[in-house]
């Protein structure tokens, strides 16, 4: 596994979970946020309510209960004022209501339903506490919407004028609302609930909007960290790793003076095409050859001479070497090089072209300079080392034959 790969592997669990622990905290506050603010609307909305009841029961009720006697007046009744004026905050604000929700009230619209029934039995039989308000959800989807409701429990003597018995209830009242619906009240009985619905969708959908929002900038502030940190692995860490990895690579693997491969390396690519030309059952060739005289030329030019023939040896070599090919300094003043499928006539034909062109051209300072060649191909039978060895056998063999000349080796026994 690469280090690239690694890095982009534990860079990659990192910020996941990173996004993960953020997402999570990020919907938990926003989630919260909004049922808060849900909260605080539900509240401002009672506490409205509250205010209208006072307003009408200190400052308006007294003034036209004189009419009672002639006319019933619905807006002289603190419910009905708070719901009629809070009624028209929904043509503005849909979804946000108020109600004052009764078992058996005057006005048959304020008749509780069912889950307004059962919060009411709550706080009758105890299982609610009458000081405190109650709160909750009701609904789905767009519908869903948060409820605060408080009880409605009879503590005014004056309210049982209208809500006792027909009898005692003002003529005008039962007039309009007749005499069926909103008696038999007891003083300190709770009677209903005041209960206001904030709708919960919109503020989760911002929410949720802003949620997207954040988690968007996050993983794009998390892809260009990505991109940033990989373009910096690249340049600082990988391409100067890589380019050291291939000097090495270099100095392990080849020679130093001529840049062909070295010893160790050459056997390495001789047993991986050996292993290929046997399973496809090809050829390959391998040819051996030394500069002749080489000592004579070291000692009569120097060894800095005695290097350039070396090093324009091995270039003179790779022009005319296919890329299949590998061509490498074997020691000293002797080469060999592995002809990948090629029979012996091409190989011998490759040798004597190398060997001319050796021969041909002069070198700077030291002139015309020769070599003597050895090829063998391979039986598939033997091994590397046997095969080198018939070559090298054949190297000799021309080297006594008079050298600058090119020797085919003897079949392996």
């Amino acid at each position: 596994m690469s280090l690239r790969l690694k890095f982009n592997l534990v860079l990659a669990a990192v910020l996941l979970v990173a996004a993960a622990g953020a997402g999570v905290y990020v919907h938990r506050f926003l989630q919260q946020s909004a049922i808060e603010e849900v909260q605080h609307n539900s509240q401002i909305m009672m506490h409205a309510a509250m205010a209208i009841r006072d307003y009408t029961t200190e400052l308006v009720k007294p003034h036209l209960d004189v009419t009672l006697a002639e006319k019933f007046l619905p807006q002289t009744v603190p419910a009905y004022a708070a719901t009629e004026t809070l009624r028209r905050l929904q043509n503005r604000f849909p979804g946000y209501e108020y109600k004052e929700a009764v078992l058996n009230p005057t006005n048959l619209r304020d008749r509780a339903n069912e889950w307004e029934e059962r919060i009411i039995s709550d706080f009758r039989e105890g299982r609610a506490d009458l000081k405190k308000e109650v709160t909750g959800e009701v609904g789905e989807g767009m519908h869903r919407a948060m409820y605060v409701a408080r009880p409605i429990t009879i503590k005014q003597a004056q309210c049982m004028a209208c809500h006792s018995t027909p009898a005692v209830a003002p003529p005008t009242m039962l007039k309009v609302y007749g005499d069926k619906n909103g008696f038999g009240w007891g003083m300190n009985e709770t009677v209903g609930i005041q209960v206001v619905k904030v709708p919960m969708y919109f503020p989760l959908e911002k929410a949720r909007q802003t949620f997207n929002t954040v988690m968007a900038a996050l993983v794009g502030s998390f892809v260009l960290l990505f991109v940033g940190l990989n373009l910096s692995l690249s340049s600082l860490v990988i391409e100067p790793m890589a380019r050291l990895n291939r000097k090495l690579e270099d100095l392990a693997t080849k020679d130093f003076l001529t840049d062909l491969v070295n010893r160790r390396r050459f056997f390495e690519r001789l047993e991986t095409e050996m292993a290929d030309t046997r399973i496809k059952k090809g050829s390959l060739s391998v040819v051996m050859f030394d500069i002749d005289f080489f000592k004579r030329i070291n000692d009569t030019f120097g060894h800095d001479s005695g290097d350039v023939v070396l090093k324009s040896t091995a270039l003179r070599v790779r022009e005319l070497l296919r890329s299949s090919d590998c061509a490498a300094r074997f020691g000293g003043e002797e080469f060999i090089i592995l002809l990948k499928e090629t029979p012996v006539d091409a190989a011998m034909a490759m040798a004597e072209a190398v060997r001319a062109r050796i021969a041909g051209v002069p070198f700077d300072a030291v002139g015309h300079v020769s070599a003597s060649f050895g090829v063998a191909t391979w039986d598939h039978k033997e091994d590397s080392h046997a095969l080198i060895k018939r070559a090298d056998t054949a190297l000799y063999k021309a080297k006594s034959s008079g050298r600058n000349c090119v020797v085919q080796a003897e079949e392996s026994v």
